[in-house]
């Protein structure tokens, strides 16, 4: 395995936008993404399988992969993985990691589905050093259009072809339900719709997943939400919220307000990722909706259409 060269590449091409070590992908600008995996916390091993391609695939950029380069996937594990197949972890045409006091995180890009790689045993490598640039683990493509996707297909139509869902419809979809939910007022049916919505939610996302499926969960989380705004609750015909609302009464609204920051503050997504550098002045009054949202166990204060504000930083009544 080769040091610095990729990372470096990769952290110019980032025009120096810091990674975080978080598992979610996190979009670093328009073109570039670090890989969707879970960081290798103090006390795990890495371990990186190798593969390549078992025929020549073609990238949004028009570039062509041919047979036989090589691609990588990394999971953080106390033990050797205990098979070489696991479908919905994409391999990556460019992958580094680096390492951190709380663990390891990856970054690069080129999102390759397993059935298109010949694969190889899983190897453990050591850590990289905290303070060094990192290791780089494969390094096939430097093209930003392309380490941003997972849309690749064969070039010879005969070859098997996987699916590459889009997704940005849905994760707008699940950011509205994230911005309806309201704790005390959900009924046993709206647990049990969230509890299966959300596992089918990350199974969406998987290498593989086609258009239709990825359609139709959109389609039932904007139906939900839309019945929320209707009834104060996700599923029709509740009757059990443990609450003195009753099904057809809808969910009273939190009476928006303005209110004064106590200390300079920054904007934030539904997700909680930093807008940007840009801080709000201390004193600057803001209006909020009037309702808590809970955030990654935070809570925090909606004061535009996708835009938050730390509760923490609104000086108190």
């Amino acid at each position: 395995m080769k040091k610095n060269k990729l990372c470096q590449k990769l952290a110019i091409a980032f025009c120096g936008v810091a990674l975080t070590t978080v598992g979610a992908a996190v979009i670093v600008s328009d073109t570039v993404h670090t890989i969707n995996a879970t960081p290798n916390h103090k006390g795990f091993n890495n371990w990186i399988q190798y593969g390549t391609l078992k025929y020549a695939l073609k990238g949004p950029s028009g570039r062509v992969y041919p047979a036989g380069t090589k691609v990588a996937r990394y999971m953080g594990n106390l033990t050797k993985p205990s098979k070489l197949s696991y479908p919905a972890l994409p391999f990556a045409l460019s992958l580094s990691i680096t390492s951190s006091p709380i663990g390891i995180t990856q970054f690069g890009g080129g999102d390759i589905a397993e059935a298109y790689v010949n694969l190889e045993d899983w190897q453990e490598i050591d850590d990289p050093d905290v303070d060094s640039f990192g290791t780089d683990i494969v390094e096939s493509s430097f093209d930003m259009t392309d380490l941003a996707s997972r849309d690749f297909h064969p070039v010879d139509s005969n070859n098997p072809d996987v699916p590459a869902a889009k997704y940005d419809a849905l994760e707008h979809a699940y950011g509205e339900y994230l911005n309806n939910i309201d704790f005390s007022h959900r009924s046993k049916a709206d647990k049990t719709w969230e509890e299966s919505m959300n596992k089918r939610y990350s199974a969406a996302k998987a290498m593989g997943v086609p258009q239709s499926t990825v359609d139709a969960l959109t389609k039932e989380i904007n139906d939900a939400v839309a019945n929320h705004k209707k009834t104060g609750h996700f599923v029709s015909g509740n009757s059990d919220s443990g609450s003195n609302t009753t099904t057809n009464s809808a969910k009273p609204k939190a009476k928006s307000r303005k209110v004064k920051l106590r200390k300079a503050s920054y904007q934030y997504t539904h997700k909680g990722k930093r807008v940007s550098k840009k801080k709000l002045k201390k004193g600057t009054i803001v209006k909020i909706n009037g309702k808590a949202y809970r955030i990654k166990g935070k809570k925090y204060y909606r004061i535009a259409k996708y835009r938050y504000i730390r509760a923490v930083n609104v000086v108190k009544k």
